[in-house]
């Protein structure tokens, strides 16, 4: 079994897309026996909870909502593009919305059995 994993997931204000994967990816796990944390924060200065260095250090995998959104924890946060996935998921949903949850499962799905994990 691998280490724990640490994801984080990043969208505008981190009130809709981002808490709504945090939840998504915690269930995932928890069904699946990984042992992964997850995290979300956004990009907006004024988000629930505001991206910091700090805050994109910690996660090993990045999952962005926005492609734009990579080039922004690159420049502004120092992160490593390698470590960044845009999940081009556009900010039109509420959250837990149904068809938001389905992407955001099958998306961290294929990207769980894409590395190995499932």
């Amino acid at each position: 079994m691998p280490a724990r994993m640490r994801f984080l997931f990043v969208c505008h204000a981190n009130t809709d897309r981002s808490p709504t994967a945090e939840d998504v990816c915690r269930r995932i796990a928890a069904e699946k026996g990984l042992d992964i944390e997850a995290s979300s924060a956004g990009t907006w200065h004024g988000a629930n909870r505001p991206v910091t260095k700090g805050i994109a250090d910690w996660a090993d995998t990045i999952f962005v909502m926005e492609p734009h959104m990579v080039t922004e924890l690159v420049e502004e946060y120092g992160q490593d593009p390698a470590k960044i996935i845009s999940l081009d998921i556009p900010d039109i949903y509420e959250r837990n919305e149904p068809e938001l949850v389905g992407i955001l499962e099958n998306a961290l799905h294929e990207y769980l059995v894409h590395e190995g994990l499932i």
